[in-house]
């Protein structure tokens, strides 16, 4: 499975608190993938894919950043 940093669900709803994408309803890891953690996300405003950029990505790179 290609989810290399477990969330919880707090930590989610915290992270979510930036963004204008609604409430998180749920989310579970998406198998896809080999380098980032991927996650289904159901908010009650829709549907996304939530991507975690491990460590050896160089933040500046990353089309969204909250660091």
């Amino acid at each position: 499975m290609a989810v290399y940093t477990e969330v919880s669900f707090e930590e989610l709803e915290g992270l979510l608190d930036q963004y204008d994408i609604g409430e998180a309803l749920s989310f579970k890891g998406i198998a896809e993938g080999i380098e980032n953690s991927n996650f289904y996300l159901q908010t009650d405003r829709g549907a996304f894919i939530l991507t975690l950029y491990e460590k050896r990505v160089r933040p500046r790179t990353c089309p969204f950043s909250w660091a």
